[in-house]
Parts: structure tokens; sequence; C-alpha cells
């Protein structure tokens, strides 16, 4: 209501003097001026659009130039286009001939600034869409944005790269919050997770924590367990990423702020003291940065971030104070509270704010990491099984390559005392996947000319690797690109022709296709016989991914502990060339951590045949595959082999599945 009645106004105070706000046009404008939305203005600028970055804040870059200095790359050999690029220039700076991915923030920011002055694009600072009402649509298209201060602007085509996913919502685009249930797409990581215990308080302590929230209320959450697989509303904890440093010259020391409470530190000294952690690096993550600079990580506040996604700017404020009041006393609780062990406080006050970053913020960094805000619900879902099974895609425009990283989501205490805490993922590698194109645009029904570069379409699951600087700087350069071939054309951004973008990005030096170098990677497509990988298989039970160990089919493999109690399944159906006497093999990776009794059945036209399978044999074969034997198979007879968990004494792997027909 505030900020209409501020419009209003403007807009009063403006016909007074016969003055009307000018509105400004453009071919592409971009709302956010993150990395995401500078390599998009950057892309579509050198495209020849006329283009602005219409930023909130003050500073350019997003998290790059606001504190996250150690930039998560996953697989550089899949980072290219102009997020390559940007990379390399920080490294010219540098002095070195390859990429830079440790770097400090002002310097992030400098070479942003230069690459958007050479190609002419506009900057607008300030620039923060009015509440509620700063989208202004016609039919399916956005006509024009209204900022908080009246300014108006129009284009063509927009870009949402913001991490709150502000434009998006305000565009009727859907768009979901939190977490999926595991049924939803059918994701094993999906939903909440399997809950932690952290500690038990007694009667007594858990009084005075109940008086501590009453400081501190987003700090602490009464509650009880709810189904794990659920879907729920919660995103993983938000943090900032500081810059500090030893060196004494270039040091800002940690003060006391406000407020300070040395009881809200309680967990983190019981967590000091059980680990025996005496040096600040151990007790928080630190990343080495150029000139004696470090990021620092792991300062998470649970909770406290469920609501900021859907916020009023007024709740944003308070959630981002709420976050910096928290590390601003955790770290002078470190250097100073005299219950924190001598040796990590003499090593903690070796260390100080970087008076050099952020000079214009009290050292502080400017943006809160936004790990995850809102997600779009668009022409595709990105999913769980995208970074698996399913990792090629005909509209691939760039490559993801990150695990799937999910801090903790919450942390709550029961009835019980118990203080519980779930949420993070497991972290298995997986091979590099392609990311579609249908990720970044809505349905055209909802909105023909909107880009998401940002809060692209995808799981919460899948999220957690998607959500890297330089995968939004590889998705922001495909919607730039596309924007360029859309008002070519004059297309709807979902009907611009992706192999005409395919082969302009390519151009442009992105990797939309990478096939990684592995002896133990095998290609189903050069094996003989009727091949099934375990992606083909029909999967129930909690099975896990790997490549740790080899040889394998394809991406991965599938694996799960034997189990007397919970039943996991992988059944796989062929569908053979023919009637007739088949050789049934199967390829697994051999190690003493394996089954010596994996349960195999075989329904066969002669009815059911059962085979164990000891895995932590080599296999003997020079091809990798071991043999079940020979078996007689028709089409009518709807072969099956299933590969089950039941049992006790290791873990049980489902992979490759072979018929050669006898």
């Amino acid at each position: 209501m505030k900020n209409i009645v501020n419009l209003l106004a403007l807009v009063i105070l403006f016909s007074s003097f016969g003055i009307v706000p000018k509105e400004e046009k453009y071919d592409l404008i971009v709302y956010g001026g993150t990395s995401s939305g500078i390599i998009a203005a950057y892309a579509a600028s050198k495209g020849g659009l006329k283009v602005a970055i219409l930023e909130p804040g003050k500073h350019i870059g997003g998290l790059t130039t606001s504190g996250l200095g150690h930039v998560d790359i996953g697989n550089p050999e899949t980072v290219g286009g102009y997020a390559r690029e940007f990379l390399k220039r920080v490294g010219s700076h540098y002095g070195k001939t390859k990429i830079q991915v440790d770097m400090e923030s002002s310097v992030a920011e400098n070479v942003f600034q230069q690459m958007l002055k050479e190609t002419g694009v506009d900057v607008y600072y300030h620039s923060r869409l009015l509440s509620r009402r700063g989208v202004v649509r016609q039919g399916n298209k956005i006509q024009n944005l209204i900022l908080e201060d009246g300014r108006e602007f129009s284009a063509r085509i927009y870009i949402d790269a913001t991490y709150e996913g502000d434009l998006m919502a305000q565009s009727g685009v859907s768009y979901t919050v939190g977490r999926e249930a595991i049924k939803k797409y059918n994701e094993s990581s999906a939903g909440i997770q399997p809950y932690k215990l952290v500690r038990k308080y007694n009667d007594t302590q858990l009084k005075e924590v109940k008086q501590l929230s009453d400081a501190f209320p987003l700090d602490y959450v009464f509650s009880d367990r709810e189904q794990v697989g659920d879907a729920d509303h919660r995103v993983q904890a938000y943090v900032y990423r500081l810059c500090i440093t030893t060196n004494k010259e270039n040091q800002v020391p940690f003060t006391k702020p406000g407020g300070y409470d040395p009881q809200r530190y309680a967990n983190v000294l019981t967590r000091i003291n059980r680990l025996k952690l005496l040096t600040l690096d151990k007790a928080l993550t630190l990343y080495k940065l150029p000139n004696q600079k470090f990021d620092v990580n792991h300062m998470d506040l649970v909770n406290a971030s469920w609501k900021y996604a859907e916020a009023s700017y007024e709740d944003r404020n308070y959630i981002e104070s709420y976050h910096k009041h928290y590390q601003q006393g955790l770290l002078y609780f470190l250097s100073n509270d005299e219950k924190v062990p001598e040796q990590l406080r003499n090593d903690t006050k070796r260390y100080g704010y970087a008076a050099d970053e952020f000079a214009d913020n009290d050292n502080w960094p400017y943006m809160l990491y936004v790990r995850e805000g809102r997600r779009m619900i668009g022409k595709y879902v990105m999913r769980q099984q995208d970074a698996w099974d399913n990792p090629h895609k005909e509209d691939a425009i760039a490559i993801g390559s990150y695990f799937m990283d999910c801090h903790t989501v919450q942390r709550f205490i029961t009835p019980a005392g118990e203080m519980l805490e779930e949420g993070e993922m497991k972290h298995a590698p997986f091979r590099p996947y392609e990311i579609s194109y249908g990720a970044i645009i809505p349905k055209q029904k909802e909105c023909e000319n909107l880009f998401v570069s940002v809060c692209m379409s995808a799981t919460h699951t899948i999220y957690g690797s998607l959500r890297m600087e330089p995968v939004f700087m590889m998705t922001g350069h495909a919607a730039g690109a596309a924007s360029v071939l859309a008002i070519r054309d004059n297309l709807a951004i979902q009907q611009v022709d992706i192999q005409q973008l395919q082969k302009e990005l390519i151009s442009q030096g992105q990797i939309l296709h990478y096939t990684p170098e592995d002896e133990f990677y095998i290609d189903k497509e050069t094996v003989t016989g009727y091949v099934m990988d375990d992606a083909d298989a029909i999967l129930t039970g909690h099975w896990g991914h790997s490549v740790s160990a080899g040889p394998f089919l394809m991406y991965d493999y599938r694996f799960v502990n034997q189990s007397a109690t919970e039943t996991a399944v992988a059944v796989f159906e062929p569908d053979l060339p023919g009637n007739g006497i088949y050789e049934i093999q199967i390829m697994y990776s051999p190690d003493q951590n394996r089954s010596k009794a994996v349960r195999v059945v075989i329904e066969t036209d002669d009815g059911e045949k059962i085979v164990f399978v000891d895995m932590t044999q080599q296999i003997e074969s020079p091809d990798y595959w071991f043999s079940l034997g020979t078996y007689k198979f028709s089409k009518v007879g709807k072969p099956k082999v299933i590969i089950s968990n039941q049992g006790t004494g290791g873990i049980v792997v489902a992979d490759g599945i072979r018929f050669i027909k006898k």
C-alpha cells in the first residue's frame, strides 16, 4: 500500500508541473543484474539488440560480486560460451591464461562492467518493480514494467534473471516454492528427507530455549516430525558469503552487533567442543581467494529462509537483517566469548572483514545468498532423472555438472525435546547432463515473451545442481541468444528454431553436448545383443546412483543395501526381437562391499528360475558381462529379469542386462 501511495504522489507531482514520466523502450529488458542477467544482456547486445538491465540494487553481478568468490563450477569442461569468457577475463586480471574460479568480488564486478560497456548495454540501478502491480500484460504478453518510482519500461522480450523470480511471479506464469513430494515426479530424493538428531534437551534447557526464541523467533521452531518424502513449502538455508582477510593492513575487525546474545550460539559451541574445532577454517569453511582473502561458507541460518521468496520487500529487509545480525554475532562470539576454546578465539582474531570489499556497504556483501527462491513450472520441468537417466535433450542449451547440493532445510525441536534437522540430499557424483530450452521458457499460453534464466523450471532436487553461477550464466546466454532470433523472426520465444539457436550458441562457444572420457563407461549402443540399462528398469524402493566403481553401462549404475525388511526391486521387461533361446548376461561393478548372494529371478517360458550372483567377484568375461545361463523365451510369454535386495550382507547393483540369441 505504501508503494502505491508513493507512486500516486509522484504522478500528482509530475502532473502539477506538466511532466509525464517517460516510457523507456528497448528490444530486450533484463530484470536483475545478476551474473545470469549480465551474460544474457551481453549475448543479446552482441546480437544487435537494444538492451537494458534493470537492477533493483546498487551493484551488478549478483552473488558473483557479492561474496561468492569461490565459484562452484562442477566439471570445468562443461562450462562454455560467454560464461567461460567471463572466467577467462577474470583469469587474465590475475595474470593467467586459463579460467579463474576463485576471485575477489570487486574484480568480478569490474570484469562484468567492462563486458557491458563494450556492448553498450544500458544499466539502471535502484530500479525495482512496483510490488504486485509492476507488470502490465496484454493477452499472453508482457507489455511494460512499472517501477517503484513511477518509471516505465517496455520491450519486445523480457528476461527474469533474479534469484527470487519477482518478474516471473507478477507475469502470471506458473511457479512453485518448496519441495515436491516423491510421488510428484517419482524422484527418490524429493520431499522431506530422513531426520538426523542434533541434540536432546532436558526440561531446564528446553525452557531456556523457549525463552531465547522470543528474541530470535526464526532460529527456533517447535514442531513434530512430518512424513519423509512428503511435499512442503520450505527451502534450504540462506547465508551471506563473507569476504575476510588475514592482511592486517586491509582489515576491519569483527564487532558485536546490537542485541547480541551469546546463548544464541550454544549449539555452535556444542559442535565445537564435540568435534574439537580449534581453528576458524575448521569451525567454518574458508575458500582461499587471491590477495590473502577468503570466502566464508557454512554460516547458514536454518529455518529463516522459508518465507523470503514470497515475502514483501519490507519483510525481505527484515529477513536479510536477521541473517546479518546472526553472522556478525557468530564471528564476534568465536573471537571473544570465553567459553570458546582459547586456541580457536586466537585464530579467529587473525581475521577481519576485507576493507576493500563492499566498501560502500560497511564491508558487508550486497546480497543475501538466496540459494533457492521460486521455481517456474514451464514448458519442461527438469527433474532428478535428468541428471541420471535422461541426460540428453534434443533442445539442449547448456550443460549442468554439479552434484545435487541442498543445505539443511529445517531444524526443529519436538515436544520430547529432540532437536532434529533434515534436508540435505546424498552427495553423489553423476555424469554431466544437458539442460532443456523448455526449462527457461513458460508455457506459451501463459506468456510468450518472458525468459526465466535463474528461477528456471526445475524440481527442488535437480535445482540443487542447477543453482550454480556458471549454469545461470549459460542459461542467461541461451536466453539472450534466443531473444535475438525471436525478434529477428517475429516469433514467440516458444517458437524459436531450436536447431538455429543451437547453431548460434555453438558458434559462440557454448557447450551443448558432453561425453566424458572414462575407461569404465560403456555405451550400450556399442554392445551386441538386446541390451537394457538400469534406466530402462521399473524400480521400486530407494535405489541410489553411483559411478564410484566400474565398469558400468551408460551414465551410472543403481545400488541398494540388502535388507530383510525393506524390499527394493529392479524389473527388466525386454521386448525381445523374436522367440527362441537366449543367454542372459548382467553387468555389475564388483567390489568387496557387494553382496555375495544377490537374488536374481528370471521368468521364462518354462517357469521361474532363481540365480544367486556373487558381486564381490571380478567378471572373467573380457567384456565385463556375467552369464546367468540360457533360457527359452517367447514374446507372448512376457519375459522378466528381477533383481532385488532380499537378504543380508552387502550392496546389490542393478546396471546392465543383455540377451544374446542362440
